[in-house]
């Protein structure tokens, strides 16, 4: 359980409470990347002193913070040295997978399970918090680090870049993703397997013309099939972990 809140936290911190102009500014300027980790620390440690004994609270955000700094630095300068488009996925991927050996190897290593204070043991106790947990966790996964990620898939496997026009089209395209991701989370985590397929098909209905061409119906199933795994594994994994 300890595990799953930390790395949700660490997702809506690293995404949701970080804006675009950050994001993009913390890969040249140290002062981004040290804002951002300001940021990051301040969540967590409102985390912490809500979930653990407070004399260690502090100390945890700080480790952790400065740690996802020193990530962060590292991965950026991988990606002034090799600036290819097709290796941002797996700067990406990479990035996310030692944050998460990072939060596995602190509860480990630390106890943390141990250093939970008598708020956590209360809140344990209530039927619906494990549930509430899940569908927070499986949201702060299929929103904007899914987002993300497939928007670097496209990147690695194409060598198109888009105006200004298209662009508006890919923000369009982002949000009918994110929504078609909630909806299929929702169906699966209330065992609605049946009508999820009412939900691909009214998307194709919807892209139906569009379909004539090759290179967008390609991209469409490979957008529209990464973004099912996504909620699926996530899903999955989450429900087995809780």
């Amino acid at each position: 359980m300890i595990i799953a809140i930390l790395i949700c936290v660490h997702l809506l911190a690293d995404f949701l409470f970080q804006s675009s102009t950050i994001s993009e500014r913390k890969r040249e300027e140290k002062k981004s990347l040290i804002l951002h980790c300001l940021i990051y620390f301040i969540i967590f440690e409102i985390l912490f002193f809500i979930l653990f004994q407070c004399e260690k609270a502090f100390l945890l955000g700080l480790i952790i913070s400065v740690l996802h700094f020193l990530i962060n630095y590292i991965v950026n300068k991988l990606e002034k040295y090799f600036p290819k488009r097709r290796l941002q996925l797996l700067f990406f991927s990479l990035n996310q997978l030692i944050h998460i050996v990072m939060i596995v190897g602190m509860y480990c290593i630390l106890n943390l399970e141990n250093l939970t204070n008598n708020f956590y043991t209360k809140l344990q106790t209530y039927e619906d918090f494990k549930i509430i947990v899940l569908y927070i966790s499986v949201f702060s996964i299929i929103l904007d680090p899914a987002s993300v990620f497939i928007r670097k898939l496209f990147i690695s496997i194409s060598s198109k870049t888009y105006s200004k026009t298209n662009s508006e089209e890919l923000k369009a395209g982002n949000i009918i993703g994110k929504l078609e991701r909630i909806i299929i989370a929702i169906l699966l985590l209330n065992n609605q397997f049946g009508v999820i397929g009412f939900v691909l098909t009214a998307k194709s209905i919807a892209r139906f013309k569009q379909m004539e061409n090759r290179d967008f119906a390609e991209k469409y199933l490979i957008g529209t099939l990464t973004s099912f795994l996504i909620v699926l594994i996530s899903v999955l994994i989450l429900k087995g972990l809780l």
